[in-house]
């Protein structure tokens, strides 16, 4: 793909939030070399780097520091988890965004029981319609981490519950709740949040524009930063979806040939970040 600079304005970006799985993970562990490279030459050019994931923060913790780029590194000072709460790298430890996690956590409480009761309901549609489905976590993690989520062996069932579930929702008058997907899971969440939601506010709290943020990801929860919503520069690659790959194209994005980690890679360099 030929790439057009002039849209891609990457002389304005500030800030680079990538997806994990599927983006800079691979394989469930793997982040390449090339990435990490990668990681560590913009940190040094004061390009802020941060994650934004439903990954939870002890496995961003644990796998940043084992690859040589966590806390205190200066390389990846801000993690999005689950996707809703916000740390920050300070004085070489990462540290709750307590005025925005204490109340996304306090907003839970009274949405966890409406959020269960439409996974309830997701989960009887799916058995139904003869779909192998089982909950990912036992409630208590739901509840803890705020994603209710739905594991379907084949992603075209997942799609097709998680139409289902927005079907339903648009349906009723003034509900807390949203969905979205990562290939075979469906999650189930409050809706004041989510990656574009918590993107926005992480950048705000940095002082940085929407617009000098470059957001990178691969898969359906991640539409919310990509879709031009809010405002971010966005990239994919080739793994990813092709109605994200259509999207992302439509607002002005950069579609990368290879896919994942090199991918992301790839888009770095395409907005001049290399």
């Amino acid at each position: 793909m030929d790439v057009d600079r002039s849209r891609l304005r990457q002389q304005t970006i500030r800030a680079v939030a990538f997806d994990l799985d599927g983006t800079i993970l691979e394989k469930g562990t793997l982040i390449r070399d090339e990435v990490i490279t990668a990681l560590r030459s913009m940190s040094v050019r004061g390009i802020v780097c941060v994650t934004a994931t439903g990954r939870p923060f002890e496995f961003q913790r644990e796998l940043f520091e084992a690859a040589g780029i966590g806390a205190g590194s200066r390389v990846i000072t801000g993690l999005i988890c689950d996707e809703r709460e916000i740390f920050f790298d300070v004085n070489g430890q990462y540290q709750p965004h307590d005025s925005w996690n204490d109340l996304v956590r306090e907003r839970w409480i009274d949405v966890y029981p409406v959020a269960m009761e439409m996974l309830v309901e997701a989960e009887h549609e799916s058995t139904r319609r003869g779909f192998e489905v089982r909950r990912l976590h036992l409630d208590d993690v739901s509840f803890s981490r705020g994603l209710p989520s739905l594991v379907f062996q084949s992603p075209a069932d997942a799609i097709e519950i998680e139409s289902w579930i927005e079907q339903e929702l648009a349906a009723r008058d003034d509900h807390p709740l949203t969905t979205n997907r990562n290939v075979r899971l469906v999650q189930v969440f409050d809706r004041k949040v989510g990656k574009g939601l918590v993107l926005a506010e992480l950048a705000k709290h940095l002082g940085i524009e929407r617009e000098h943020v470059l957001a990178l990801g691969d898969s359906s929860n991640d539409y919310t930063m990509l879709n031009g919503r809010f405002g971010f520069q966005c990239a994919t690659f080739d793994n990813a979806e092709d109605k994200l790959k259509g999207m992302v194209t439509n607002v002005g994005g950069y579609v990368a040939k290879a896919p994942a980690g090199l991918g992301v890679v790839e888009s770095f360099t395409a907005y001049g970040l290399l």
